[in-house]
This record gives C-alpha cells, sequence and structure tokens, in this order.
C-alpha cells in the first residue's frame, strides 16, 4: 500500500523516481529533495523568523534518519564473521564425542545421561547450524562483501541527484540519461 504524501506528489517527481534504478537511489534522492527544500524554504524566508540552529537541528534530524537506514543496509549486506562460524564448528565437533563422557560421570542413571547427551549436544548442533545460516542468509558465496553492488547502487544515488533539484523546479531529462 503506497504511503500517503502531504500536499501529493508530482507527475514529474513520479517520473524522476522512476528513472532512478534501486530502492537505495531512491531515498537518497528523497533525502536529498527534503534536505534542498527545508534549506531553499528558510533562504527564502518563508518559515518565518526561524533561528538558523533549529534549520540546522532539522537538517541533522533528517542525516540521523538516513544514518540509521544505511545501518540497516549494512546489516543486510555484510555477511556474519568467518571465524564465528568457524569456531562453532571446530566446538560442536570437540563437544560431540566429550559430553557423553561427562554425563557419564555427572549422573548415575544411564537412562538419564542419555537423555541429558542427547539435549546438550542437540542445542550446541543447533546453535551451530543458526551460526552456519547467519553466515551466509542471501546467498552461497562464502564469506564476501557485495563491493560492487554496493559502489554500483552509491554511483546511481550520486547520477540520481547530480541530476538537479526537485524535478518542480528544474529537471532535464537529456542531462539526466547523459549523467548515467
Amino acid at each position: 500500500r503506497p504511503m500517503l504524501i502531504i500536499g501529493g506528489i508530482s507527475n514529474a517527481e513520479i517520473a524522476h523516481l522512476q528513472e532512478a534504478r534501486g530502492s537505495y537511489a531512491k531515498t537518497q534522492l528523497a533525502f536529498h529533495w527534503l534536505s534542498e527544500f527545508i534549506i531553499r524554504e528558510h533562504l527564502s524566508g518563508s518559515l518565518g523568523d526561524v533561528h538558523a540552529a533549529i534549520i540546522s537541528r532539522l537538517v541533522q534530524f533528517l542525516s540521523d534518519g538516513m544514518l540509521y537506514y544505511n545501518h540497516a543496509r549494512k546489516i543486510m549486506y555484510i555477511p556474519f564473521p568467518f571465524p564465528h562460524a568457524q569456531l562453532s564448528a571446530f566446538f560442536t565437533i570437540i563437544m560431540i564425542p566429550t559430553i557423553p563422557f561427562l554425563m557419564d560421570q555427572y549422573t548415575n542413571e544411564l537412562w538419564m545421561g542419555c537423555m541429558i547427551t542427547f539435549f546438550t549436544v542437540t542445542c550446541l548442533v543447533g546453535l551451530h547450524e543458526v551460526a552456519r545460516e547467519l553466515e551466509n542468509p542471501f546467498r552461497n558465496v562464502p564469506n564476501e562483501i557485495p563491493l560492487c553492488t554496493i559502489h554500483a547502487m552509491y554511483n546511481e544515488a550520486l547520477a540520481t541527484m547530480f541530476s538537479g533539484y526537485n524535478p518542480d523546479s528544474f529537471w532535464d531529462a537529456e542531462m539526466y540519461q547523459g549523467a548515467l
């Protein structure tokens, strides 16, 4: 369901957002438009007698929102640490033969030792499987940061923002296509 936008969105803005490739470029473009709008309105005096520190704080809050958005993107793209997964595998292999001997010494009843061993080993193997899944949640390329993808998304965002101001103020489609 699309979000409602106060004041609506113009056809030029829709066309410009459709030209942007990828969600990262679209969010950067919307952030750029909003920041530029706030600064332009403050400089023209249409915001009233608002001190520059208040405007600075407003832009800072917008910037913080983009920072947290980029942190969420970073968590999505950077894989789980490889050494942690390897240590998890090593300790699981060591604990599987060790725990039965420990439980034999710990309990007096054979069935109790078998049950505790089963549940302990099951928990450790389950933790190892969770570590394996966290290590590689989206693809089968082990321990690879997708630098080419991140760089391409960054370049697309720069090219989209380079195209100019808000399309209602200025937008030249040929210049945008030339920037790509």
